[in-house]
């Protein structure tokens, strides 16, 4: 299998609660181990400082636990202690190379198991590793943009492309993202993460799948 370095557009027109929650349950569904977990996201600075606090708020507010344990929880564990380290070093790297903290950050101390906090990176460019290499835990590292053409730069920048998002109110610009963005899916104004009674190659409501 190949790894997946899916990205979230958020336009300025975006219903930013949706955006947050629908990029927020991309990252931590099956505690950021899925090939096409959201990776990284791409904010229209125009709505930056609004969108910022939403996606915040979600991640630290993350029931984290043993599922065979505790019922209705958001995430679980990493697989093993070696993801953990990936993660922690995929974090330190990019905290090295100028993105700032904003939440996480850290392996979560507990009895047993391999838990990892749900963790934002801010400021981050797109020359840093992180925006290029998957992480496959529950990171989500944050940069901004001026104009689509520039986000859609950005997101076509990296080897592989399973699943990508944008979320707009503008049903052309969705259109030419479906089009443009070089990546096996697209899906608008949901998280991109295909039903599980469904199939690769659909076209349903706002989510459209291309092979």
């Amino acid at each position: 299998e190949l790894g997946g370095k899916a990205p979230a557009i958020v336009m300025a027109d975006a219903d930013l609660d949706l955006a947050a929650r629908a990029i927020y349950n991309s990252r931590v569904i099956n505690s950021g181990q899925v090939c096409n977990n959201a990776e990284r996201v791409y904010v229209q600075k125009s709505v930056y400082k609004k969108f910022l606090p939403k996606i915040v708020e979600l991640m630290k507010a993350t029931r984290v636990g043993d599922p065979s344990k505790i019922k209705d929880l958001d995430m679980g564990p990493q697989i093993n202690l070696a993801q953990v380290e990936s993660i922690q070093a995929a974090v330190d790297g990019a905290i090295k190379e100028g993105a700032k903290l904003v939440c996480g950050g850290h392996r979560m101390k507990t009895e047993k198991g391999f838990f990892y906090e749900p963790t934002v990176l801010v400021d981050c460019t797109q020359d840093m590793r992180i925006m290029h290499e998957e992480i496959f835990g529950p990171v989500l590292p944050i940069a901004t943009f001026e104009t689509f053409e520039e986000a859609l730069e950005m997101d076509n920048d990296c080897d592989y492309g399973l699943t990508s998002s944008i979320f707009t109110q503008n049903l052309d610009l969705a259109m030419r993202a479906c089009k443009e963005i070089k990546f096996g899916e697209t899906y608008i104004n949901r998280e991109h993460f295909e039903c599980m009674q469904g199939f690769h190659g659909r076209l349903f409501g706002f989510e459209v799948a291309r092979i």
